[in-house]
């Protein structure tokens, strides 16, 4: 995880342990809850398994999420 971030809810990040990217739902003092980007089953991780998405997974993610048939 790079010094300079940290996971906030609603915000994107990636889980080091399986290289899954998911949106964080809640932050607890030693667990992050994430959902992949367009819905699906919660999981759990340690917030320090944690890492900034890159600029390509944020747009991924963006593509994931943006409704069908949305020019934006």
């Amino acid at each position: 995880m790079a010094h300079d971030w940290a996971p906030a809810t609603g915000t994107y990040a990636v889980d080091t342990t399986n290289g899954r990217l998911g949106e964080v739902r809640r932050l607890l003092e030693d667990a992050a809850c994430l959902v992949p980007p367009g819905g699906g089953a919660e999981w759990t991780v340690s917030p320090h398994q944690l890492r900034k998405p890159t600029d390509e997974e944020r747009a991924r993610a963006r593509t994931w999420t943006r409704p069908v048939g949305s020019r934006s």
